[in-house]
């Protein structure tokens, strides 16, 4: 309880002073959390993501231009752990984290897919189905922007808002077979993913933007919601030595 109490008057002290910048703390926090996804984090709903593995997955997507039905069995998503930062800042005063993120390389593969295509393209209706190994890697995956974190209350959880994020992907690299049991259309829409990816996510920022938050945010406030302000402030400001393990803890 004492401990506590010092952090909690010594973070009022830091917030009268003006915004500064804590990137060797920030980035201990980052390196315990690429630890921690190795093993989740079970209390609070957090799979392990250091490879995340999903045995099933159905997926159903409808729109007026697109829809898609189906299911993925044994999907490993691999390399969500192998961020890197070349910009990491914390403003004391805004309580703003201002960061620029890659991730080298992200893979997803399953050992087998189904799935049902209708789509509507240049004016005309198609349909394609697939039954194979699903392949897709995501090269240089980057994340370039900024968020608050506000307390709910001094003792009680924080959450995350104002969330400001560009996207960008400079390549995608498709290698699923199985496309209407034929290796040339196999060839034709491993080559139409790549460009579609490249499109949609660098041509639409605002509409990537928005999904990458829906996708985010949500969960990453539930495991939020289990820290105290001081405590989350603590650690970004260094004024508890030796408080993230160097180690999981699973």
């Amino acid at each position: 309880m004492r401990t506590s109490c010092v952090i909690f008057v010594a973070l009022l002290c830091c917030s009268l002073g003006s915004g500064k910048l804590f990137d060797d703390e920030l980035r201990e926090l980052t390196e315990f959390v690429r630890l921690q996804m190795r093993c989740g984090y079970p209390d609070r709903g957090v799979p392990i993501l250091a490879p995340a593995q999903i045995a099933y997955k159905e997926i159903g997507i409808r729109s007026a231009s697109f829809g898609c039905n189906g299911n993925f069995t044994e999907l490993i998503i691999e390399g969500l752990d192998s961020y890197e930062f070349s910009k990491l800042e914390w403003n004391n005063i805004l309580h703003t984290i201002k960061f620029d993120m890659n991730f080298p390389k992200i893979s997803l593969k399953s050992s087998n897919y189904k799935l049902n295509i209708l789509a509507s393209l240049f004016g005309g209706d198609f349909s394609l189905w697939g039954d194979g190994v699903f392949n897709l890697e995501l090269i240089n995956f980057r994340a370039n922007g900024s968020f608050i974190i506000r307390p709910k209350s001094a003792t009680s959880g924080v959450y995350v808002k104002s969330w400001k994020v560009n996207w960008e992907l400079e390549e995608a690299k498709s290698q699923t077979t199985g496309i209407m049991n034929s290796r040339l259309y196999s060839k034709f829409i491993n080559d139409l993913i790549k460009e579609y990816l490249d499109i949609l996510i660098n041509d639409n920022p605002t509409e990537v933007s928005q999904f990458m938050e829906e996708l985010i945010v949500p969960p990453m406030n539930v495991v939020l919601d289990n820290i105290a302000w001081y405590e989350i402030t603590a650690i970004i400001l260094g004024l508890v030595e030796g408080i993230l393990p160097v180690e999981p803890i699973c």
